[in-house]
């Protein structure tokens, strides 16, 4: 279970603060922001949304893996069904 400060539904700071559970944002936020995103580590994330128009669901499936690996999680389940992305993934302690 990853603790961190938690975002609104647009992706900013929630206010007041609030501190919980942040798993899944975590998650999410490994997805979206795009290759470079984040400029002390420009690897650690997958753009998702470059893959879009891709035929490369294994090179999306291996870079999830590789990212969320790299961040610490256990990834248990990635795959695709009905053209969603199924991930069952956790920090590990």
């Amino acid at each position: 279970m990853m603790q961190d400060l938690l975002l609104d539904e647009n992706g900013d700071l929630a206010f007041p603060l609030q501190r919980g559970e942040s798993t899944k944002q975590h998650q999410e936020l490994l997805l979206v922001i795009d290759k470079g995103g984040i400029k002390e580590n420009p690897t650690a994330t997958v753009g998702v949304m470059n893959y879009l128009e891709s035929e490369d669901t294994a090179g999306l499936l291996q870079e999830i893996r590789k990212c969320f690996t790299a961040d610490g999680m256990n990834v248990t389940k990635c795959g695709l069904k009905n053209g969603k992305i199924e991930i069952d993934a956790s920090y590990t302690s």
